[in-house]
This record gives structure tokens, C-alpha cells and sequence, in this order.
């Protein structure tokens, strides 16, 4: 049987999308174990499914200390989904219901919280000593929406979009993006996620800007970023299963950010990576 793609949106809104294209990787993993135990029962019966899928997984990452830094951190990441039928919460994405039909599309819709960004150093969200300063961007809630299209066995095409709901008036954005199968086996399964990524001008000028009396403060030179593209992501993960049970990804990542934003003062290097290994148990 041909392998499927169910995709998350990953929206671990800790760090985008650096750590976002990671925790996809693995949410991919977590999501798609409860997802395919649920589908058949959710089909054949309710959209409440028959019972709960409970996934849960310990990782660590090591990622920039926020969009556009040259300058690392490490970051312990526990992850737990929980899904029956067409309902989740988990870590990465939030609270929210997802469908995937026979033809391979799919939809989703979530809750989920942005960490924001700090003017100092952090282990567990984003922020630097070198943008004192700058002001903290607080936390906002927003809603997640994603639709895919499976376009072959091994190929689909996703679409989101963040929205923010309240808290932080940090502006929207957008992702468009294909998930790929390189490699499958019984036990093994290594996947290519390639992605574009968009803000608004009010996300944009949040994460990237400079306003005059941030310039003043910091001594960053004055910068307007505008609605458009500022980055390009990929991530390469390898999922292995040992057991009914138990499972371990490895995902490597690397963004790079376009001309659009790397005139601002706050990016510091046109490509940064990351990483992150993790290990998931199924109940």
C-alpha cells in the first residue's frame, strides 16, 4: 500500500519558521500515527471517532535565537497529541478539527498561541541579549487554517494561513508549501519539506522593522518591512519505527531569507539552520 501523507500545520509558534519547520517534521510523525488509527473509525462511524489516540514525544532542538539571528540556543521540546475523530489539541498546533477526505484533501482549523519575542536571552522562547531595546513583542492567540491536497502517493501541497485573534497586534502569516516521501519501508520513512513563507506588513514590520524610536534606543539603523516574502524554508526529516509504540525522528532545517527582509538590521545572516531529534510513544 502506497505510504500517505497526513500533514499538520505545525505551527509551533514558539520560533517561525525555523522551529516551526522542525516541529512540523515531528508533528507530522505524532499527528499521523493518531490521525491513521482514528480515520477508519471516524469514516465508519462519527466525526467523534471510538476512541482517544494519545502520542507523546520528548525533543531537543537547537535553533536561532530568533528569526535572522547568527546566534544559537538549545531548546528541550515535549510534544503530546491527543485526537479523537476529527478533533486534536497538541503542543504544536493547538486545539482545534481536522478532515482529510478519500481523495487526499484535507482541512484544518486551530487555536494556538505565539510566543512572541524577547529583548534578552532565552532558553524557551524567542529572544536576544542584542535586541535591547527593541521592546518585547507579547504573546498573541491566533487561528490556524491549512487545507493540503495529496497529489500523488508521495507528493502534497499545503496552504496556511495565521491569523491573529488577540493579544500582540503582530500582524498575519502565510505559508505555502509541498511535502514530500523520498524514502519509505516498513520501518523507515524520510520526508522533504519545502516552503514558502509570507507576512503582512504589520507581521513583517513586527519580526523584521525598525521603528524610528527602536532605531534611538538601540542603535539599529531605521527600517520598514513591507507585506511580502521573507523567507524559504526546507527541513529533511527521518522518521524510524521500532514497535507498535515506539518511534524516533531526526530533522535537520535551513532558512533563508530573501531581499525583501535582508536589508533589516535585526538579520544577521542570509541562511540559518537548525535541527532536532526526538523520541514519540504511541499509547
Amino acid at each position: 500500500m502506497s505510504p500517505e501523507i497526513v500533514r499538520p500545520h505545525v505551527r509551533p509558534a514558539l520560533l517561525k519558521p525555523v522551529l516551526g519547520v522542525l516541529i512540523a517534521s515531528v508533528a507530522m510523525t505524532l499527528v499521523g500515527q493518531a490521525f491513521a488509527q482514528d480515520r477508519a473509525s471516524t469514516q465508519s462511524q462519527s466525526i467523534l471517532g471510538d476512541r482517544f489516540n494519545v502520542n507523546f514525544g520528548l525533543g531537543m532542538a537547537v535553533l536561532p535565537r530568533y528569526m535572522g539571528a547568527d546566534e544559537y540556543r538549545s531548546q528541550v521540546l515535549p510534544m503530546l497529541t491527543v485526537q479523537r475523530g476529527i478533533f486534536f489539541a497538541d503542543t504544536a498546533r493547538g486545539v482545534g478539527l481536522q478532515w482529510q477526505s478519500d481523495s487526499g484533501f484535507g482541512a484544518s482549523a486551530a487555536l494556538n498561541y505565539d510566543f512572541g519575542r524577547t529583548e534578552k536571552n532565552s532558553t524557551n522562547r524567542p529572544g536576544s541579549n542584542e535586541l535591547r531595546g527593541m521592546g518585547t513583542v507579547k504573546g498573541a492567540t491566533v487561528g490556524d487554517f491549512m487545507i493540503s491536497q495529496q497529489l500523488t502517493p508521495w507528493l502534497s501541497a499545503s496552504a496556511e494561513a495565521e491569523l491573529r485573534v488577540a493579544g500582540e497586534k503582530r500582524g498575519n502569516r502565510y505559508r505555502l508549501g509541498f511535502e514530500g516521501i523520498a524514502y519509505h519501508s516498513q520501518t523507515d520513512t524520510v520526508t522533504l519539506d519545502i516552503d514558502v513563507h509570507a507576512g503582512d506588513g504589520r507581521y513583517n514590520q513586527t519580526y523584521f522593522g525598525v521603528s524610528p524610536i527602536q532605531s534611538q534606543r538601540t542603535g539599529f539603523s531605521r527600517f520598514t518591512a513591507d507585506s511580502g516574502i521573507y523567507a524559504y524554508s526546507a527541513a529533511l526529516a527521518w522518521q524510524h519505527t521500532f514497535d507498535a509504540h515506539w518511534s524516533t525522528v531526526a530533522s535537520v532545517g535551513v532558512t533563508h531569507y530573501t531581499d525583501h527582509t535582508r536589508g533589516s538590521p535585526l538579520v544577521e545572516t542570509d541562511a540559518e539552520g537548525s535541527g532536532l531529534i526526538a523520541l514519540n510513544y504511541a499509547f
